[in-house]
């Protein structure tokens, strides 16, 4: 069985990023293209294999599982997928752009989980006077 997202999210596409809501802790994620693809095939039918194969199909990167490992590991920390039994230690940016002899244009496309820090309504009103 393959990664599978939380429950209780809430996504949208802007232009080449997906914005995750995660409502259990009103966080908000912003996905890169690639990001954004392992995130959709989270859905414990894809393998890893699979998975690096279709990220290669749509933004360019190399098949390698090592880039899905590194997107699952941002996506697990950000609190949108489950824990998977079959999860890998983590691979690191720097050693996969090393092991992979990544351009600097496949290296600004390689995964990224950014999490949004928003102000609830109530403190971003202005106080009254």
């Amino acid at each position: 069985m393959g990664p599978r997202r939380v429950d209780g999210l809430v996504s949208e596409r802007v232009e080449k990023e997906l914005l995750v809501y995660r409502q259990l802790t009103g966080e908000t994620h912003a996905l890169n293209e690639a990001a954004a693809v392992v995130f959709d095939l989270c859905d414990g039918a894809h393998t890893r294999t699979a998975i690096a194969a279709e990220v290669a199909l749509r933004c360019g990167l190399p098949a390698d599982e090592g880039i899905v490992d590194l997107a699952l590991a941002d996506l697990r920390e950000a609190g949108l997928i489950a824990a998977a039994d079959d999860d890998r230690p983590g691979v690191t940016r720097r050693s996969l752009i090393r092991r992979l002899s990544l351009t600097a244009i496949a290296v600004a496309m390689l995964p990224v989980v950014e999490t949004i820090l928003m102000k609830s309504a109530a403190s971003a009103a202005p106080a009254c006077l």
